[in-house]
């Protein structure tokens, strides 16, 4: 009976510490939530379309600034992504441009549409990364990542006549850099980063009467990830795939504007549908275009964002991008139907 009882409270010992294990006692610890700060994402440079030449201004982190072209610049240029134009009788083309200046290089993608009827008529936008001095190309962490845009209907200068009442509907993509850190429920990627180009389908709504701009990437299809369609080579076509996609993320936007037709807001969530977001932040910044539609909207709005979200698990991800959206009306050529933006 004696060395039943101690057996009995050697089991109840060993099922205490058992617990113990199992359950809070070496659990793991909760991780606090980040505090996310993402960056304001400007995107206007100066360009201009002249004879088929294209020449982008770009800023560099110095202050100052330097001038590609697509006569001097060359690097290479091809159409295997670059999606037929949207507007009808619109056509472009696309260029990845360098400069190997002393003071570092800098390397550009640049795609430009432009009117058939009137080449004045042109939008012009894409990549640059400016490096440091005696930085290989492919350290492209330590460069200085920015989209950009420009075109006579970007003109601060002539701000668009905007409605007065009213609500307008707004199609397109954005486009960008997908960044990825694992946290601790992804095994051996745990802590490891992963990286992609990513596209994804964008609407947003105008509301005139209370100059707010309201919209969603990912809310009308899923986000692909599309390696090598703006920085090739320094994200190969032929990359892998990150283990966490891109696909199921919804990024929601709010803004207001002003009179001027520009708006740049905080206003910036991030959904999953099997993932708990413990975290987000971002930032979004644009402008209407100059030029109305049939209908008199502005036909297009274009900005760039950057946006940060964080998971209870640790992981962290970020969307770097830039956007592009026109009306329905701007995407009709007259007496047809509308062009897929998909």
């Amino acid at each position: 009976m004696r060395n039943q009882r101690m057996l009995m409270v050697v089991m109840a010992n060993w099922l205490m510490v058992l617990s113990g294990c199992l359950g809070g006692g070496d659990s793991l610890p909760p991780i606090p939530i980040p505090t996310l700060t993402p960056e304001p994402q400007p995107y206007r440079a100066q360009t201009s379309w002249d004879d088929g030449v294209l020449s982008v201004t770009v800023p560099t982190p110095d202050g100052q600034v330097r001038t590609l072209d697509t006569a001097r610049n060359f690097e290479a240029t091809w159409g295997r992504f670059l999606p037929r134009p949207v507007q009808p009788n619109f056509s472009s083309r696309e260029w990845f441009l360098a400069d190997n200046h002393y003071d570092g290089r800098i390397v550009l993608y640049a795609a430009v549409s432009w009117d058939n009827t009137d080449p004045t008529d042109y939008l012009s936008g894409g990549w640059w990364l400016t490096y440091p001095p005696d930085v290989p190309y492919e350290e492209f962490e330590s460069a200085t990542l920015r989209a950009f845009a420009d075109g006579p209907e970007l003109d601060p200068a002539n701000p668009p006549d905007l409605p007065i009442t009213g609500t307008a509907t707004y199609v397109g993509g954005m486009s960008g850099f997908y960044t990825y850190h694992y946290g601790r429920n992804w095994g051996e990627l745990a802590d490891s980063s992963d990286f992609t180009e990513f596209a994804g389908p964008m609407s947003l709504t105008a509301d005139f009467d209370q100059n707010r701009l309201m919209g969603c990437l990912g809310c009308n299809g899923p986000i692909e990830t599309a390696p090598g369609r703006h920085l090739y080579p320094l994200v190969p076509w032929r990359r892998s795939d990150p283990e966490s996609l891109p696909a199921d993320y919804d990024l929601h936007f709010e803004a207001a504007f002003g009179a001027n037709g520009t708006f740049e807001d905080t206003t910036v969530t991030v959904a999953h549908p099997d993932r708990t977001i413990t975290a987000s932040a971002g930032t979004w910044q644009g402008q209407f275009s100059n030029v109305s539609d049939v209908e008199g909207n502005p036909r297009r709005v274009v900005g760039s964002t950057d946006v940060l979200f964080a998971e209870d698990d640790g992981s962290q991800g970020q969307f770097q991008g830039f956007f592009d959206v026109l009306t329905p009306a701007t995407l009709t050529p007259p007496g047809g139907n509308a062009v897929n933006t998909e």
